[in-house]
């Protein structure tokens, strides 16, 4: 008898550059009285998506597994997009976008999950509270944790070590301590080896905001990344070959796991 094939690994093909994701807590004692066949039941209720219609957001392959509640959410947006017309004067074209991403909303956790774009994100958390009373917010993530995460990015041990392909190319910090600086940003090549970045986190009581470079995940891969604590999103950017998506739920468990 031939030995099976093994499974391929699955991966993750975002259409654009990279795959996004926001992380939130569930602050609401109505998370808690919730199962996840009553959440489905909420989802599957809801009006289906018409983008000239409010809250112009719907919901698609709607399932629950126990607390847990997937689904795929499209919401359109207004833009208005400012031209000049043959005489100079500045004209208004008003059109519609439409968006789709995928959400997650874990009820035992109290955390919810939502891969797409940032106002995509928002307008998840628009329609749940409308929906439930559930009110979504981003994670907490205190100054320590914050350090921990970063520090594991640039010095991993789940993976093979890669160092020179470790690069940290902007930084950011809030909350230092000098003189009149409040805030701090840096932009180069491998910041993690700048002493003097370094200062502003250690020395002046800084910190971490935002981070973005090149770090190695488990499978050895190396990710551009961006880390934003301040409103609890991840992005990706991905390779010829997409996303592994056990890399994509490594970072997203780091965040979830120092989260407060």
């Amino acid at each position: 008898m031939s030995a099976k094939t093994p499974k391929p690994p699955s991966r993750i093909n975002p259409l654009g550059l990279w795959q996004s994701v926001r992380l939130f807590s569930l602050n609401d004692e109505a998370a808690k009285k919730l199962t996840g066949a009553q959440l489905a039941t909420i989802f599957s209720g809801m009006a289906p998506f018409d983008a000239k219609k409010d809250p112009k957001a719907g919901f698609t392959n709607i399932d629950s597994r126990g607390k847990t509640v997937i689904a795929d959410f499209t919401a359109a947006f207004n833009v208005v997009a400012h031209a000049f017309d043959e005489a100079g004067e500045r004209t208004d074209n008003k059109y519609t976008t439409i968006e789709r991403g995928n959400i997650t909303v874990r009820l035992d956790d109290k955390i919810a999950e939502i891969r797409g774009s940032g106002r995509l994100a928002m307008r998840f958390r628009r329609v749940l509270i409308d929906l439930t009373d559930i009110v979504a917010e981003p994670l907490f993530i205190d100054k320590d944790a914050r350090r921990a995460i970063y520090d594991k990015l640039i010095k991993p041990t789940e993976a093979p070590p890669k160092p020179l392909e470790i690069n940290v190319s902007h930084i950011a910090y809030i909350d230092v301590e000098k003189k009149e600086l409040k805030q701090a940003e840096f932009r180069g090549d491998k910041l993690q080896h700048k002493a003097e970045v370094g200062h502003y986190g250690r020395m002046y009581g800084g910190t971490l905001s935002r981070f973005s470079g090149i770090f190695i995940y488990p499978s050895n891969t190396p990710y551009k990344t961006t880390v934003n604590y301040d409103n609890s999103s991840i992005m990706v950017f991905k390779t010829s070959d997409g996303i592994l998506e056990k890399d994509f739920r490594w970072i997203i468990k780091m965040l979830l796991d120092n989260a407060s």
